[in-house]
C-alpha cells in the first residue's frame, strides 16, 4: 500500500475509530489509579502498561497468564487513562500520566515499556510518533535493558459494520505495517534496545470472521453482548471473555516468547483459543 492510499486509510481510521476508544473520553475512558510505583520490587521481572482500554484488559489478565507459563516472577502495573487521551502523544502531554509513568521508571526496576497506537501524531503522519522517543528515552536513561513493546489493537465501533470483510476494511490490519515501520526506526535509534511490535488487534478481525462462519457457536451467542458469551461487550467494541483470553495469549507470546500451544488447554471454551492465537502470530 502507497503512502497516497494509506493516508485515506487513516482518515477513514481517524472519523471511525479515533471517535471511539481511541477517541477520546467514552464509556469507560475515566482514568483511575491501578498500580503504585512503590509496589516495584527489584526482583520481579517487572512489566509497565501505559494505555487505554483496547490493551487494558489483557495487561491485568498478563500476569497470571506468565505465573502459569512459570514466568512466576512477572509483576504488573498499569498506567490507565482512556480513549485516545491513553495514546503515546496524550499520555506525554498529560502532566499527571506523564509524572506517573516516569515515577514507574525513576525505579530503574521497569524491565518492559508497553505503548499502544495512535498517537494523534502517529494517524497524521503514519510515520512519527515524538512521545515514544520520549519514553524511551526515559526508560533507557533509568534502565539500559528496559525493553520497549508497541501494540497495535483492533478498529472500534464493531457493530456499524455488515459482516467480518467489511470491518476488516480499512482497518488497523492496513495501520499496522506503519506501526512496524515506526518500530523499526525506535530500533536504529535505540541500537541495544530490545524493540518488539505486536497486533494482539488482528484477533477482532479473526474471530469475527470465525464467528459469522460458525466456528464459535459452541462458545460465542452474539456479536456484542454478556462479556461470557459475545465477542464484544458493548457497542464500541470493549473485548468478551473469549477475546481478552485469547489475545492475552498474544501478549504472553510478545513479553515472553512463549508459544501458545505451551499453555495448558483452556477447559473454559470449547475452541481451542490457543490454535487462533497460533495463528495470528503464524501470519
Amino acid at each position: 500500500m502507497n503512502k497516497k492510499v494509506a493516508f485515506l486509510v487513516v482518515t477513514l481510521l481517524v472519523s471511525v475509530s479515533l471517535s471511539g476508544c481511541l477517541g477520546r473520553g467514552g464509556k469507560g475512558g475515566q482514568d483511575e489509579p491501578v498500580s503504585s510505583p512503590d509496589d516495584v520490587d527489584g526482583d520481579d521481572y517487572n512489566v509497565l502498561y501505559i494505555g487505554h482500554s483496547f490493551g487494558r484488559k489483557f495487561a491485568e489478565l498478563l500476569e497470571d497468564y506468565a505465573h502459569t507459563a512459570g514466568e512466576t516472577n512477572h509483576a504488573q502495573y498499569i498506567e490507565f487513562s482512556g480513549g485516545e487521551s491513553g495514546s503515546p502523544g496524550l499520555l506525554w502531554d498529560d502532566a499527571k500520566h506523564q509524572a506517573n509513568i516516569k515515577a514507574f521508571l525513576d525505579t530503574g526496576e521497569i524491565d518492559v515499556l508497553i505503548m499502544i497506537c495512535c498517537s494523534p501524531e502517529f494517524m497524521q503522519t503514519l510515520d512519527t510518533d515524538q512521545a515514544v522517543w520520549n519514553f524511551t528515552d526515559y526508560a533507557v536513561a533509568k534502565n539500559p535493558n528496559v525493553r520497549i513493546g508497541l501494540a497495535m489493537p483492533w478498529k472500534d465501533f464493531p457493530g456499524e459494520y455488515e459482516n467480518a470483510s467489511e470491518y476488516a476494511t480499512n482497518s488497523t490490519l492496513d495501520l499496522y505495517p506503519y506501526w512496524g515501520n515506526l518500530s523499526d526506526e525506535l530500533r536504529a535509534d535505540y541500537p541495544g534496545t530490545d524493540v518488539f511490535t505486536f497486533h494482539h488487534g488482528a484477533l477482532a478481525y479473526e474471530m469475527r470472521e470465525m464467528f459469522e462462519a460458525g466456528d464459535l457457536d459452541e462458545d460465542i451467542e452474539r456479536l456484542q453482548g454478556p462479556k461470557a458469551t459475545s465477542l464484544f461487550t458493548d457497542e464500541k467494541g470493549h473485548a468478551g471473555d473469549i477475546l481478552v483470553d485469547t489475545g492475552t495469549l498474544i501478549w504472553l507470546h510478545a513479553v515472553h516468547g512463549i508459544d501458545p500451544m505451551d499453555m495448558p488447554e483452556f477447559t473454559q471454551w470449547e475452541t481451542d483459543i490457543r490454535v487462533i492465537a497460533n495463528t495470528i502470530l503464524e501470519e
